[in-house]
């Protein structure tokens, strides 16, 4: 068997940029809210460092890519977020069924400790 010569580069995003940021007080207002505008169904959100969110991420297109090649940007159109202490695999609520992800994923995590930071600072 030949071997390859295969080198692997791992780079993440530098940034991230939010056009809209919508914080609850409560993990509760947080479900109220998405399951007002979602169809009866199934949802995904995450959870990392006693925090519950979800973004929306502008598609991929030239533009889109282009901006994360050249300079590890990447664009959300939104992200809702509420603090959420105590992780649960699911909340039901109304017609939604709510699947909590615990992330891992390094930059979710570090997304998850900013938007910890920006509720400590509105409590203030």
């Amino acid at each position: 068997m030949r071997e390859l010569d295969v080198k692997l580069t791992v780079r993440g995003a530098k940034e991230i940029i939010v056009i809209d940021e919508i914080k609850f007080s409560s993990a509760e207002e947080f479900f109220e809210d998405l399951a007002r505008g979602h169809p009866p169904g199934e949802v995904t959100v995450n959870w990392a460092n006693s925090i519950v969110f979800i973004h929306l991420s502008f598609p991929w297109n030239e533009i889109t890519v282009r901006e994360y090649i050249e300079h590890g940007r990447i664009y959300w159109s939104s992200i809702k977020y509420a603090p959420m202490e105590e992780y649960k695999d699911k909340v039901i609520k109304d017609h939604v069924i709510f699947h909590i992800r615990k992330v891992r994923t390094p930059i979710l995590v570090k997304i998850a400790e900013e938007l910890r930071k920006k509720l400590a600072q509105g409590e203030q």
